[in-house]
C-alpha cells in the first residue's frame, strides 16, 4: 500500500504527518531495510505507514513498544492494524507500564536477541528514557543499520499537551525547557565510535551504525 492509501484509512489520526510518511518510505525502500523496531507508537498510525513501506518493499517486519496508556486510545493500535491488514507484517506490539526500555531489557535476555536494521525512536522525549535506550538500541541493531530519532527540538515547555501539567511545572526550568532528545543525539549519538553519517532533516536526526562494537 502507499502512503496515500494508508492516509485514506488513518485519516488525521495523530502522530505520523503525511510528508513524514512519504520520507521514511523512501528511507526504507532506498536502504533495504527489512527489520524495524519503533519505540513510541501511540495510535500506531507511524506503525502502519513503515509496515506498508515494508510491504512495497518485499517484505519485512516492525516490532513496536509503547506505555500502557497507548491500549486506551481510540483507536489503538490494534485497530489500526486491522484496518490496514499489517497484523502479519507487525509481528509484536508491546505494552509496558513504565517505559520501552524494560522491554527492551526482555530483548537482549532472550538468546539469541532479536536483531533488526532501523529503529524509530518517537517516544519518551527525555534524556532519561531515551539515552538509556539508544545504547540497548544499540546492542540490538545491525552493523549497517540506521537510527532515526524524531522531535529532536521538542520540550516540556512548549508541548501543548504536557505543559501545563503539575508534572511539568514542577520540573526545573532547564528541563523543562532543554531540547532533551537534542542532547542524546549530540552527546551520546554521535560522539559513539560506531556511528557515522549523521544528519538533520525536518526534525528528525540520522544515525548510522557503521562499525560492530
Amino acid at each position: 500500500m502507499k502512503p496515500d492509501e494508508i492516509k485514506r484509512i488513518v485519516g488525521d489520526i495523530p502522530h505520523m504527518a503525511p510528508a513524514q510518511a512519504y520520507r521514511i518510505t523512501d528511507f526504507i525502500h532506498k536502504n533495504h531495510i527489512r527489520d524495524v523496531l519503533e519505540l513510541g507508537f501511540a495510535h500506531g498510525v507511524s506503525t502502519c505507514y513503515i509496515a506498508a513501506a515494508l510491504e512495497e518493499s518485499g517484505g519485512g517486519s516492525v516490532t513496536t513498544i509503547d506505555v500502557n496508556s497507548a491500549r486506551n486510545r481510540s483507536p489503538n493500535i490494534e485497530q489500526l492494524l486491522k484496518a490496514c491488514n499489517f497484523r502479519n507484517v507487525v509481528v509484536g506490539w508491546h505494552y509496558e507500564p513504565t517505559s520501552y526500555t524494560w522491554r527492551l531489557m526482555k530483548f537482549l535476555e532472550q538468546n539469541p536477541p532479536p536483531q533488526f536494521d532501523f529503529c524509530y525512536i518517537d517516544g519518551a522525549h527525555n534524556w532519561f528514557v531515551d539515552g538509556l535506550a539508544f545504547f540497548l538500541v544499540d546492542r540490538l541493531l545491525r552493523a549497517g543499520g540506521w537510527i532515526v530519532f524524531d522531535d529532536l527540538d521538542w520540550t516540556y515547555a512548549t508541548s501543548p499537551t504536557l505543559h501545563d501539567t503539575d508534572r511539568v511545572k514542577s520540573m526545573p526550568v532547564d528541563e523543562r525547557e532543554t531540547p532533551q532528545i537534542r542532547k542524546v543525539y549530540e552527546l551520546l549519538v554521535k560522539t559513539h565510535p560506531c556511528y557515522a553519517d549523521f544528519h538533520v532533516q525536518d526534525g528528525w536526526g540520522y544515525a548510522h551504525k557503521v562499525n560492530k562494537r
